[in-house]
């Protein structure tokens, strides 16, 4: 009998708090705050699920890396004549108002890292991978926005790079909803494995010692 074509779910991999990272990827003024640029407006709908993870991740020890695009001159290269917002409104430069993370998410704790992109991919040009693997991550989970852009080319560059990528479905968010199903679609075939927050929570507390497993499931519940 041939095999089947791809793998989905833990035939892929377990999820592990051990050996994760926690991925908050641009939750910036520029894509969640009402009438932005490129608002996308279910961003805003995932900010308790990206702060339930936040918590667990932090309980946990697991690395946590936020991201926030700059695409200022001249870093935004051809991004700049693709996205007028940016070249004439100075959209996600520094300095700007769309620059800074959205006042409503949790806010950055110390020893969390913080990558400064000028494309799509968070591994481009930037301290990512090295963060990663100085601190032994074999597997990434992909939040933020938006799903279809930032959200989607960093998680193919992980893949590209041998990361595990869990991605979560109700942590990511696009401009619309028909993007945003693709893209997860396309993730669950071919790059890695699409989770909702509450499953990816309770499978990783299922690997956790006796009691912090318990207080977690009910956390997570």
């Amino acid at each position: 009998m041939a095999a089947e074509p791809v793998a989905h779910g833990r035939d892929v991999f377990t999820l592990h708090a051990r050996g994760a990272a926690l991925l908050v990827i641009d939750m910036q003024n520029a894509f969640v705050a009402e009438h932005a640029a490129y608002e996308t407006p279910k961003a805003r709908e995932i900010i308790p699920n990206i702060a339930k993870l936040l918590d667990f991740a932090r309980a946990n020890g697991m690395p946590v890396v936020w991201t926030r695009s700059n695409h200022e001159a001249p870093y935004g290269g051809v991004l700049l004549k693709k996205c007028p917002a940016v070249r004439e409104d100075h959209v996600c430069w520094p300095g700007h108002e769309s620059f800074d993370y959205y006042a409503d998410m949790p806010h950055r704790a110390d020893g969390e890292y913080e990558v400064i992109k000028h494309k799509y991919d968070a591994f481009f040009e930037t301290d990512l991978d090295a963060i990663l693997r100085n601190a032994s991550v074999e597997t990434v989970i992909i939040t933020g926005t938006a799903t279809n852009v930032c959200c989607d080319t960093t998680a193919r560059s992980a893949f590209c790079r041998d990361y595990q990528v869990a991605f979560l479905g109700d942590a990511t968010a696009s401009f619309a909803d028909d993007m945003h199903e693709v893209t997860l679609k396309t993730m669950e075939m071919l790059f890695g494995r699409v989770m909702t927050t509450d499953a990816a929570i309770a499978e990783m507390s299922e690997q956790l010692p006796g009691p912090a497993r318990a207080r977690r499931i009910v956390a997570a519940a």
